[in-house]
């Protein structure tokens, strides 16, 4: 009997130094693969005895309950952030895929042939945060040094497109959209050349006019008493050109080369209601409908019809129906007493001869 109880003893010791041993299992971790001999039970204590700890959005396959048998794989996917820029549109995504290919499948994108990439689709994804620019052949159309030009590119930017093209951008010149700007299907693009140039120009100086009262001109009327010239200046500008057109011009320094001189005009004062018009008023009535502004577009003007050159051969300034009644009564009375009645078809129809 102690020799029975002795086997069994043995034997039963045998059976529980067996369970003990590990259980081979593969444990791929974002697509980094490693065999482990484990003495744990489930996922979950596989996880803490690897120190991997999950976040809220974190996938693990199977379940972290799972009893863990020999041979099992467990699969550890981390949630990864994703800025995914497809021919100028971005998006933000997350994802839990291994590299940019299976992220680019996930979130539905088929790059074209001849695309190009910021991240090659064989690239692992990080977990701080990922930029993945996706550009395919698209048309666009491009503006610089007076010429249009119409293409397909791949390039992904402004500044990519432009590198391609071999077009040198200055400090100072304006690329639209910006540089930094992803490309968009059928984008038009311009390239403004920016130039600051500083020359010498002759500026004209407006002459001031000064007035003296005169009592027997009529409101409105001035008379010239000393012509007034305009001045020249000197200066020196700077201008600042855009694809050769002037944008902005500043003054930087001036000196006079000739001074203005100052015009002095007689400014009439006198109330022009005080006229008594007289025959003046039947005359403009039959000439005009008494209607003194009129300008009928036929060639004749104001109240009493004159005609332009008629005006201007009596002194007349501009033309008769821009002046007061009492301006074009006194140029009448100058061609009356020059002419006499019969330069107004009216005069004898008022009893005037």
């Amino acid at each position: 009997m102690g020799l029975v109880a002795l086997g069994l003893a043995v034997a039963v010791g045998g059976v529980v130094h067996a369970s003990t041993y590990d259980d081979l299992v593969r444990f791929d971790v974002d697509g980094v693969v490693t065999e482990v001999r484990t003495e744990s039970e489930t996922v979950g204590d596989l996880l803490a005895e690897k120190n991997v700890t999950l976040a809220a959005a974190d996938q693990v396959s199977p379940a972290v309950g799972t009893d863990i048998d020999d041979g099992d794989v467990v699969k550890v996917r981390r949630e990864k952030a994703v800025t995914l820029v497809v021919d100028g549109r971005i998006t933000q995504n997350t994802v839990h895929d291994v590299d940019v290919a299976s992220a680019l499948d996930t979130l539905g994108v088929k790059p074209k042939e001849g695309a190009t990439f910021s991240m090659a689709p064989d690239e692992r994804l990080g977990l701080d945060g990922n930029s993945v620019v996706v550009s395919n052949p698209k048309p666009v159309t491009l503006k610089v040094d007076g010429k249009k030009q119409r293409f397909v590119t791949a390039a992904p930017t402004v500044q990519a497109l432009l590198q391609q093209r071999g077009v040198k951008v200055g400090e100072l010149d304006e690329v639209k959209p910006g540089l930094g700007s992803y490309l968009k299907p059928k984008q038009a693009l311009r390239v403004v050349r920016i130039e600051k140039v500083t020359r010498t120009e002759k500026i004209e100086v407006d002459h001031k006019v000064t007035y003296t009262d005169d009592s027997s001109l009529f409101t409105g009327d001035t008379e010239v008493l000393k012509e007034g010239r305009d001045g020249v200046d000197r200066a020196k500008v700077e201008l600042i050109l855009a694809d050769g057109e002037i944008r902005e011009r500043r003054v930087i320094s001036r000196s006079t080369v000739r001074p203005p001189i100052a015009e002095v005009q007689k400014r009439g004062t006198k109330d022009p209601n005080t006229i008594d018009g007289g025959v003046w008023d039947r005359i403009a009535k039959c000439e005009s409908g008494g209607n003194w502004s009129i300008n009928t577009g036929n060639g004749y003007y104001g109240g009493l019809q004159f005609s332009a050159a008629t005006w201007r051969s009596v002194g007349g300034p501009g033309l008769p129906h821009q002046h007061s009644k009492a301006t074009q009564i006194k140029y009448a009375e100058i061609l009356q007493k020059r002419s006499g009645w019969g330069q107004w078809s009216c005069a004898a129809k008022v009893g005037v001869n």
